[in-house]
């Protein structure tokens, strides 16, 4: 494999950023498991930015399941960095991050039902991402969709002509903030998706609880009180 085609992640301050990985293919698959495990406690946020054949879709065949699961399970939130056509599997990786910037020139779409089934665990990302309606629109009648429409839909989140440098600018607002309230509501949202509405609301009040006694919540209030920017250590 060559260092170009070798997925890799690099430290900016409080900001991992994993690129590189030439396709979509289970060598992909294995070593950004590994590289999700790896990433240290003290990050914010994680960028993902591949090369852009990976969002094309798989390459050769791969396992069948949630085949994203450590990078979707990462606690810090995520931030995916979409170029080019954004298809099948593609596409799959791309929900698993919890924010999406698109190129401007973005096609994104599933696989036809005729060449398989999605197989990483995307219909149900999906679903949970747009609902049923445009889920189903998406995958039944094999329609492409623009930037644009993406954007719209709520697929992604912001569309850029430098799509790596807005999702840099996201990344550094959200590390400004207390990473111990950002993987929190992380936590919330994610697991709360899965729970009735009055165990998810219950839930919600466990983290909350959880916060009230770290110093990062001492320090934003001092800092509210003292009209300064805070500076949390994620204590």
């Amino acid at each position: 494999m060559s260092a170009l085609s070798q997925l890799s992640l690099e430290r900016h301050d409080e900001i991992a950023v994993i690129s590189g990985g030439g396709a979509l293919d289970a060598d992909f698959t294995e070593r950004l498991a590994d590289l999700c495990s790896s990433v240290e406690d003290d990050v914010r946020v994680v960028i993902l930015h591949p090369q852009i054949g990976v969002w094309s879709g798989f390459d050769g065949a791969t396992d069948i399941g949630d085949l994203f699961a450590h990078f979707a399970e990462i606690a810090q939130p995520t931030i995916a960095v979409l170029h080019g056509p954004v298809m099948g599997g593609g596409l799959e990786l791309a929900l698993a991050a919890d924010i999406r910037v698109a190129a401007a020139d973005c096609q994104i779409g599933l696989e036809a039902l005729s060449n398989g089934f999605p197989r990483a665990g995307g219909l149900q990302r999906l679903t949970r991402a747009i609902g049923r309606s445009r889920a189903t629109q998406l995958l039944f009648l094999e329609q492409d969709i623009d930037a644009a429409t993406a954007l719209d839909w709520g697929l992604v989140n912001a569309v850029s002509d430098n799509p790596l440098e807005t999702a840099t600018d996201l990344a550094r607002s959200i590390a400004s903030r207390g990473p111990i309230a950002t993987r929190y509501a992380k936590e919330a949202i994610h697991h709360g998706l899965e729970m009735p509405l009055a165990q998810a609301l219950h839930y919600e009040t466990e983290l909350t609880i959880l916060l009230q006694d770290t110093n990062d919540r001492a320090e934003g209030v001092d800092a509210f009180v003292g009209k300064r920017t805070a500076q949390f250590s994620g204590t």
